[in-house]
């Protein structure tokens, strides 16, 4: 009967904790979404900055770097527009001197 007795106060404390530890963690949850209802939210400080400038760098660099790229390729359009320009020109006056060979014989 004493062994009986002991288990079930030990029960009783043990159950006694739980529903302690229960009801401070729902107050402690209460407590917080009070306090965060109540608070009131400004804009951020002054000191608040985004470190961007690195960023912005790093971007500007990338955008030379590919207007230079499209500066290149135009250039090396140009100048393959040039070759085949020369090509026919020289084409042509190939097949012209090769008339005036053909007419003198």
């Amino acid at each position: 009967r004493v062994d009986q007795l002991k288990y079930d106060v030990q029960h009783l404390q043990t159950a006694l904790r739980n529903f302690q530890q229960r009801r401070y963690l729902r107050e402690q949850q209460e407590r917080q979404r009070e306090e965060l209802l109540a608070r009131t939210f400004t804009t951020n400080d002054s000191d608040t900055t985004i470190p961007i400038d690195e960023t912005l760098q790093f971007n500007e660099s990338l955008q030379s770097a590919h207007r230079g790229m499209d500066e290149l390729i135009g250039s090396g359009t140009n100048i393959l527009q040039g070759l085949r320009d020369q090509r026919v020109t020289l084409k042509g006056t190939h097949k012209k001197i090769l008339d005036v060979a053909n007419m003198l014989g």
